[in-house]
């Protein structure tokens, strides 16, 4: 068979790009979620019947487990319709541009506010996890609306 024949799922990286994707994904997807759903009974989170709660765990896990196999071990220059070369598309560069922008709004969002706590009085307290939380939505929020701004530009 031709090697430079794309196919909707593509080949494997493995085998010198002869193996199809999903006859190594779709294996040991099953193997991996088996695997799991052994580790659920040892742990004894599957239940009070093992065999059931382990047969449901690898069931469960069979197909997020294949997904990431195939995920891994994938040739996207094999696929039908993949780019090229997706690091070079206008969306990688929104994404780089609204992700450096976002990391400077942190570092200044993080800096006024370690600098307000440095004049909180010492009989108040805040509690540090919503701190960390606060920090995370205004990253996302920065990013999501750094990266919605350069879509719309173009």
């Amino acid at each position: 068979m031709n090697q430079d024949v794309r196919t909707k799922w593509g080949r494997s990286k493995l085998g010198g790009g002869r193996v199809p994707a999903m006859a190594v994904a779709v294996p040991a997807g099953l193997a991996l979620g088996a695997l799991l759903g052994l580790v659920a009974v040892w742990l004894g989170v599957a239940g009070p019947d093992p065999v059931i709660g382990g047969t449901v765990y690898a069931v469960l896990l069979a197909l997020p487990m294949t997904s990431l196999v195939y995920v891994l071990v994938v040739d996207r220059s094999t696929m039908v319709g993949a780019t090229e070369r997706p690091e070079e598309s206008v969306e990688s560069g929104w994404y780089d541009r609204a992700a450096a922008g976002a990391f400077s709004d942190i570092v200044i969002v993080a800096g006024l506010g370690a600098t307000a706590l440095a004049f909180i009085p010492a009989n108040l307290s805040v509690d540090p996890m919503l701190l960390l939380v606060g920090v995370i939505i205004v990253s996302f929020a920065s990013f999501a609306l750094r990266y919605l701004l350069l879509q719309r530009r173009g």
